[in-house]
């Protein structure tokens, strides 16, 4: 591939070449009686001189595309960087999750050890929380045994 482009490189300057020597010799005017056929040759050098510069722009633009695009090292080098800034990550996560685990076992034990000592461990008596003294209501005692 790269013997190919060397190949195009070297055709196109070598036409530009040509064609501005056949252009420069021809825009000299030996001769009167001939100028019309002068500047057709002129005409046909410059388009052609035209041609192999438009050629050499495609040249350099397939080039930098080829460059662009087939650049597997430099590609991969970036792949790889990616990948192992994202393994970074995992494991930074990876260790605040184990001290978030940490913290929420300790605070659990603890919040255990404080049910078991208080009053809330056993299930209140229902005579406990409400009781008819407490809400200073008059209540019959046949309609505070339906209730119970």
């Amino acid at each position: 591939m790269a013997e190919e482009y060397r190949q195009r490189l070297d055709n196109n300057v070598e036409k530009l070449v040509e064609n501005f020597k056949g252009l420069v010799t021809s825009s000299k005017v030996k001769d009167r009686t001939q100028t019309t056929r002068q500047a057709l040759q002129s005409a046909v050098y410059a388009t052609t001189l035209v041609q192999a510069s438009e050629s050499l722009l495609k040249l350099v633009a397939e080039l930098k595309l080829s460059l662009t695009l087939n650049d597997f090292e430099g590609i991969n080098q970036k792949v790889d960087a990616t990948c192992e800034a994202l393994k970074e990550k995992c494991d930074d996560v990876d260790i605040s999750i184990v001290h978030l685990s940490t913290d929420v076992a300790s605070a659990l034990f603890e919040l255990e050890g404080h049910y078991y000592q208080s009053r809330w461990r056993t299930a209140p008596d229902v005579t406990d929380i409400v009781s008819p003294l407490q809400l200073d209501v008059d209540v019959d005692d046949d309609a505070m045994k339906d209730i119970l």
